[in-house]
């Protein structure tokens, strides 16, 4: 997975602590889809996403395109972040 466009905002500590573990749906047409783990060696093109983190996190979106579940993952581990920086004085 090529990742969200903005993920050079997360440290590395982020990125280890909210590793991504993805999932795709396969079935056929006119059958219930299936929710299976996403190996490397995978091709070709599937009718939905969904993403787990490391912290107990996921998408849960049933399915929703690559993109809209890596804004999702990207928005958590973002979060996840902040709430561990210091805030600053003004």
């Amino acid at each position: 997975m090529s990742g969200h466009i903005l993920n050079s905002l997360l440290t590395e500590e982020t990125k280890r602590e909210h590793r991504a573990r993805w999932f795709v749906y396969a079935g056929g047409y006119g059958q219930p889809l299936e929710k299976i783990p996403h190996q490397a060696t995978m091709r070709g093109q599937w009718p939905g996403y969904d993403v787990q983190c490391s912290c107990g996190w996921e998408s849960k979106t049933g399915g929703a395109t690559r993109s809209s579940v890596e804004e999702s993952l990207f928005d958590h581990r973002y979060g996840e972040q902040c709430a561990k920086e210091p805030e600053m004085e003004g």
